[in-house]
């Protein structure tokens, strides 16, 4: 089991803290906004303390400890209990976990070996050795609903904002059968959250492809909850990052292509995405099951937990 110090008395538990979780003796202290719980009644972070139990040991000494993990929202290098603790990790040659939900992109802190950033939003390109791609986490709507023998069809829920509408309006102009909810901002305003998150999760379980593209921050949120509920991603690149890339192949959950070489080479995208269809008809079950299995193992706050420790 892994030893953590934290500075406990300074804890604001949210996603970006589901390391921390174990700390709790129940959930009922969270916070819990009810468009984070899936139709069962099951929030987000389902058995995420149970996870924390059986990997983590939380320890007040930290000479005692294997890592140390940041208590709350990274707010820049000028914060003084960052510095504290950077300090500390540095003397103790003991890393520094720091995690970050965001969607800034730019550098948060120059290189250093005793600190490792998980964060949601960043670019491949000038990414430093020591950060890594922390997923964007929501409740498990996966109802074992795989299909069998679907037709093409391209789902879409949400605005047209962030450079998606070139590609909306692509789908749209084309033979390829689409099912589009476009909303007029961000998180469907005017409309209740609940039946808003009802028509994201039903629309990309009716539809065996959809589209996924960034927003405001280098990374899709929808991404993650296709994977979630074993269908198949649309996936347009922009020199994005993906959680533990290096442990199975990112290509092979859908059509995934960089936006740089769909411009330099003019690519054909709707051709792309039918024969990607027409090639793979057989193995279309089986890329769905894959792609929930990879959002079991390495997206969802279970998942992510036990990796980051291997």
């Amino acid at each position: 089991m892994i030893k953590i110090f934290t500075l406990k008395d300074n804890i604001k538990f949210s996603s970006e803290q589901i390391i921390l979780f174990g700390i709790l003796n129940n959930y009922n202290s969270l916070t819990i906004e009810p468009h984070n719980y899936n139709f069962k009644g099951e929030s987000r972070y389902n058995n995420v303390i149970e996870t924390c139990n059986k990997l983590f040991i939380y320890v007040d000494n930290i000479k005692d400890c294997d890592i140390i993990v940041f208590p709350y929202k990274f707010a820049g290098a000028n914060d003084n209990k960052f510095n504290v603790l950077f300090n500390l990790s540095q003397n103790l040659k003991k890393p520094l976990y720091i995690f970050f939900n965001d969607d800034y992109d730019k550098p948060l802190l120059p290189y250093s070996q005793y600190i490792k950033i998980y964060r949601t939003s960043f670019n491949k390109s000038t990414k430093n050795e020591n950060e890594f791609s922390l997923p964007a986490f929501s409740p498990d709507y996966y109802d074992n609903n795989l299909l069998h023998s679907p037709k093409l069809s391209i789902g879409y829920c949400g605005h047209k904002i962030h450079g998606r509408d070139k590609y909306l309006n692509l789908f749209l102009n084309s033979n390829i059968e689409t099912n589009f909810i476009l909303r007029n901002g961000f998180w469907a305003p005017g409309i209740d959250k609940l039946k808003a998150r009802k028509d994201y999760i039903e629309n990309i379980n009716n539809n065996l492809f959809t589209f996924c593209y960034r927003g405001a921050g280098n990374f899709s949120y929808r991404f993650y909850d296709v994977m979630m509920m074993g269908r198949i991603p649309i996936l347009i690149k922009t020199d994005s990052v993906y959680p533990f890339e290096d442990k199975y192949d990112l290509n092979s959950v859908g059509v995934v292509i960089e936006e740089i070489d769909i411009m330099k080479n003019n690519i054909d995208l709707i051709k792309i995405i039918k024969d990607y269809y027409e090639n793979n008809k057989d193995k279309l079950y089986n890329i769905q099951k894959q792609n929930r299995q990879i959002w079991e193992k390495y997206y969802s706050c279970c998942g992510f937990l036990e990796n980051i420790i291997q």
